[in-house]
């Protein structure tokens, strides 16, 4: 029974971390320029769209930063979303500096809107460039991102790309969470299909999307997804569906956020976004119970199997479990957090479960929160 178990273990295990390194080598990656630089500037205008609500601990510095962007032909418009804080003058008083700043009002939330598809559309509207690149208010680029992702999409072909920022993780909750959410996405989803104009699945991550302006008007733009929590997936499905081209791409050179700041902005963050990222109640259910069960049977499954009279079952148990901590202790090494966050990785699978529990409540419940909001299909509750 117990060399049974841990067969089953040893396989659990080396399918998990055989997916997560076939995604890891397939893992494209958006670099910036060598020495040398471009050797010219990609063709074409681009705006840079950044929907802010009460955002006035970012919005400074990631204004600055796509201020001095080395792309010669750059728009940049902050859709303000009705912020109770100073996000809007801060814009303002950046763009007395810089002509290309311009800071727009979003006016009242429409019905049937969630506010940053609203955002995102509002800002659209008030562009003629070639490009759009809609970028989250949390985000600090390098000098050379627009230039690098815009020369990147054009060398592939394509439509539209969403980059992946690199994550600072600041805080105790962020270091034990964060990493092992990426770990659940990485086993469920697949970016090589993503990827693929031959398959149907499409996804994208909203902190940065750079697609080609016929293309987003041609799928009706933010508009067709308007109360979408999560707008950016919902795109990318418009698009491929649409039969353009889209990919996902890594940009931890040129890009990085710090989305959570505290328990709980991660929490009702992450809630609000699970369900779509997993692909329904149903899938997210799984991985929640999957969640639970990697993470204490990694802890609880040796333990048990030391103290059971089978040596080798137990070493087999035993050494699985360590793969699965050296794998989560590297992890914590990439992020620059102390490899101890590793070791916390049952905790974090246990957090993780639990609010992808709570994100199937909310949809149940049809009441997803959102920086003051509360939105329940199709439309906002409470704009």
């Amino acid at each position: 029974m117990l060399m049974a178990i841990a067969v089953l273990w040893v396989g659990v295990v080396a399918c998990l971390l055989i997916r997560a390194v076939t995604q890891y080598e397939h893992y494209e990656v958006v670099r910036a320029p060598g020495e040398g630089g471009l050797a010219a500037a990609p063709e074409g205008a681009v705006t840079v769209v950044v929907p802010a609500r009460n955002e006035a601990r970012n919005i400074g510095r990631c204004v600055r930063r796509l201020i001095g962007q080395d792309f010669p032909r750059l728009e940049i418009i902050v859709v303000n979303d009705n912020s109770s804080d100073h996000t809007g003058r801060i814009v303002s008083d950046l763009a007395c500096f810089d002509g290309r700043l311009h800071l727009l009002e979003s006016g009242a939330l429409p019905p049937g809107w969630a506010g940053k598809p609203h955002a995102c559309w509002r800002g659209a509207a008030a562009s003629n460039a070639d490009w759009l690149c809609f970028m989250d208010a949390d985000t600090m680029a390098e000098p050379a991102l627009i230039s690098a992702a815009l020369a990147a999409a054009e060398a592939r072909n394509l439509d539209m790309m969403s980059l992946e920022p690199f994550q600072e993780l600041g805080g105790f909750w962020e270091r034990v969470i964060l990493p092992t959410g990426f770990f659940l996405l990485a086993f469920q989803q697949d970016l090589r299909r993503v990827n693929d104009p031959s398959c149907d699945d499409a996804a994208a991550n909203g902190q940065f999307i750079l697609i080609r302006r016929h293309v987003y008007e041609s799928v009706g733009g933010h508009a067709a997804v308007r109360s979408e929590i999560c707008e950016d997936t919902a795109l990318a499905r418009l698009v491929k569906s649409g039969g353009y081209r889209l990919s996902v791409l890594g940009a931890s050179e040129l890009v990085r956020t710090r989305m959570y700041t505290n328990l709980a902005s991660l929490w009702e963050g992450l809630s609000k976004n699970v369900v779509e990222m997993l692909g329904g109640s149903r899938a997210t259910a799984v991985a929640a119970a999957g969640s639970f069960m990697l993470g204490w049977a990694t802890l609880l499954l040796p333990i048990w199997a030391l103290r059971q009279d089978d040596p080798v079952a137990a070493a087999l148990i035993s050494l699985a479990s360590l793969a699965l901590a050296a794998t989560h202790i590297s992890t914590a090494l990439y992020f620059g957090i102390p490899f101890f966050y590793g070791l916390l990785f049952p905790l974090g699978y246990t957090m993780g479960g639990l609010i992808a529990l709570n994100s199937i409540r909310l949809r149940w419940t049809k009441r997803v929160a959102w920086k003051g909001r509360v939105y329940g299909p199709p439309a906002a509750i409470n704009p």
